[in-house]
């Protein structure tokens, strides 16, 4: 009993002494991303991308943004402009990167279709469809659409409708190849075969104003 207890305060206190190290190693990584962020802002913005085809970065997954930017840097993923902007990258600047846009606090998102649509994506995100096995989204990626870091899920609330509709239509278009790219990514591209193009548009433009 005794040795068990001294076991505990042993790691205890090196996790106290190793605590302020992981924290000021995580600021000098934030702000280090917001210097080479620069050219990223031209299209992401800060808290906003300045066009609804390019995705909000603001509070995003570090682990997410991490996976991305790999997968568009070794051509897992591909992008024209992403690709190419991504091919210079170091494993640092990557890390340097999400950990900035993970640090800033996003815009909240508005509501712009009519109820019925988002009516419709209330209740896939948080009810799923059950006869066609669409689980629902909440369960992954929370009640607010803030995702869970550890896994890799997406923070999708606030995201711009057009985005989230192009992104859930290429996991749809990507489905023979979902295997061979991400675990994540072959959830995504299933759940996405089975949902009409309305629903998800009506996902879509529910979590555009999801909070």
């Amino acid at each position: 009993m005794r040795y068990k207890l001294f076991s505990k305060a042993k790691y205890l206190c090196l996790a106290i002494l190793i605590l302020p190290i992981l924290v000021f190693a995580n600021e000098e990584s934030i702000k280090a991303g917001e210097q080479k962020a620069m050219i990223c802002t031209a299209c992401h913005g800060v808290e906003k991308s300045v066009n609804p085809e390019w995705p909000n970065l603001s509070q995003q997954s570090k682990k997410y943004l991490v996976e991305q930017l790999h997968a568009f840097r070794d051509g897992i993923r591909k992008n024209a402009l992403m690709s190419s902007q991504a091919m210079g990258l170091s494993d640092k600047d990557i890390e340097d990167l999400a950990a900035y846009y993970n640090s800033v606090p996003s815009d909240k998102g508005k509501l712009k279709a009519n109820e019925e649509i988002i009516s419709l994506g209330q209740e896939i995100y948080r009810g799923g469809i059950y006869d066609r096995g669409v689980p629902a989204c909440i369960s992954c990626h929370g009640p607010k659409g803030l995702g869970i870091d550890r896994t890799g899920y997406p923070k999708v609330s606030g995201q711009h409708s057009i985005y989230t509709l192009n992104r859930l239509k290429n996991y749809k278009d990507g489905y023979d190849l979902k295997d061979s790219v991400s675990k994540n990514y072959a959830i995504m591209s299933s759940i996405s075969f089975r949902l009409s193009n309305l629903e998800m548009k009506a996902l879509s433009e529910y979590l555009q104003g999801l909070y």
